[in-house]
């Protein structure tokens, strides 16, 4: 029976007109519900709540990815990339999310991919284009309400995090590098 993959993706940058684009993706398999406890949790002990990053306090960032960084159940499941002079931005996101789900290596799974925003009308293309690149896809889905799932503000927080690290914010580029160091975070 194959495995079950849960990617959870969001992505940042279409503001900066393509200097800078990142996507992030939280990948998980059968330990989907335990992190999703681990995030509430956090969430709830640093006071970040299931508000949005760009809406939470700065001192409520900062802790919230602290003590995400020092779970252990998260290394090896936060992944991202950066893109720099592009506005390819779906094609980007796909390709993200492939290397995120091969760089687990796994023979036998298939994935359910959850998009932050990602419109009904663009899913079909997304799983097609991951079909292409020889992804096993059981399901693409965007998610409308980041509010309700753990694991879609922890990859919303994510992108938010390593776009202030990338900008150069000298307490995330210092957590940035340590988790990249440790493993924990996995640039694609």
């Amino acid at each position: 029976m194959p495995e079950k993959i849960y990617c959870y993706v969001d992505e940042t940058g279409q503001d900066t007109q393509g200097d800078l684009f990142i996507v992030s993706v939280v990948i998980t398999g059968r330990e989907r519900d335990s992190l999703i406890e681990r995030c509430a949790e956090i969430e709830q002990r640093t006071r970040k709540g299931r508000i949005k990053w760009i809406k939470t306090d700065y001192t409520r960032r900062v802790e919230y990815i602290r003590q995400i960084l020092a779970e252990p159940a998260f290394r090896g499941k936060l992944n991202f990339a950066s893109y720099r002079n592009t506005r390819d931005y779906l094609p980007r996101t796909v390709l993200t999310i492939a290397r995120a789900i091969t760089a687990l290596a796994l023979d036998d799974y298939k994935a359910s991919v959850l998009i932050d925003g990602l419109p009904r009308a663009q899913e079909k293309w997304v799983g097609i284009e991951l079909r292409h690149l020889r992804i096993k896809i059981k399901k693409v889905r965007g998610v409308l309400k980041e509010e309700n799932d753990a694991l879609v503000r922890l990859a919303d927080a994510l992108c938010g995090f390593v776009r202030a690290a990338l900008e150069g914010q000298a307490e995330m580029r210092k957590l940035f590098e340590r988790a990249k160091k440790s493993g924990t975070l996995k640039e694609l």
